[in-house]
């Protein structure tokens, strides 16, 4: 019986570029891109993928997505914090082990895996920081998901209020590589400078960014040659809501 379970904490792909100040029908395949990713990255770990977004996204995420392959769960809540325990939660009571991860954060296998191993070696929690303050990949035992409750969006506090709460309580916590998310232009930009998208994505991030002042797209013989799943390309978010 599968006991791995992805949980992708998202708004369908339209309104998730909308809401990144990314609003085109290249940054919505965009993230189009990353949800199909994790399921690949899902598919290779041996996890069952689930969805946690709004009700009212079900519909454009079936376009997305077999609902005979992919668990659904509707986020309850009232902030961004009880919605992540919830889902968490509920995750969580199908056994094993559930890793959250964000629909803004680019895929990686590598990352999935690494958090899954260190769950199933014994590790209380496993977290992908974020650079902005927030983390970008989480798994926690069952008796710390209350921990998810304090998470507010755009606080540069989060990763470490976790820590030091998860400190107090004397667990063992395996950091992973840090991993960056999409927050808006300038996030894509610095992923695309860094040459840390992987490279299937970068001509739809580009297309994403050329209304952006000031934006000089690379050209096409400097492309990244990180893959899809290769170690370079650690992700999983803040998580959004």
């Amino acid at each position: 019986m599968m006991n791995r379970f992805l949980v992708l904490f998202a708004r369908e792909p339209a309104r998730q570029a909308r809401d990144k100040g990314l609003d085109s029908p290249a940054a919505a395949e965009l993230f189009r891109g990353f949800a199909r990713g994790w399921q690949d990255a899902a598919r290779i770990a041996g996890a069952r993928l689930i969805l946690a977004a709004p009700q009212e996204d079900r519909p454009a995420w079936n376009a997305v997505f077999d609902a005979a392959e992919t668990g659904w769960l509707s986020q309850r809540g009232s902030s961004l914090g009880a919605k992540l325990e919830d889902a968490a939660r509920r995750a969580g009571a199908l056994g094993g082990h559930a890793v959250l991860v964000g629909g803004d954060v680019p895929p990686s296998a590598v990352a999935l895996l690494e958090a899954f191993q260190a769950m199933e070696d014994g590790a209380d929690a496993a977290i992908s920081p974020a650079p902005d303050g927030g983390f970008s990949l989480v798994a926690l035992n069952g008796k710390d998901l209350d921990l998810l409750r304090g998470v507010r969006e755009r606080r540069r506090t989060v990763l470490r209020d976790l820590l030091r709460a998860l400190s107090e309580r004397r667990r063992t916590v395996r950091l992973l590589s840090p991993a960056a998310d999409v927050d808006g232009r300038g996030s894509l930009r610095a992923l695309l400078a860094r040459e840390l998208l992987p490279a299937t994505f970068v001509p739809l991030a580009r297309q994403s960014l050329t209304a952006s002042p000031g934006f000089s797209p690379r050209s096409q013989s400097a492309a990244p040659r990180a893959p899809l799943h290769g170690p370079s390309v650690l992700r999983g978010p803040p998580l959004p809501a």
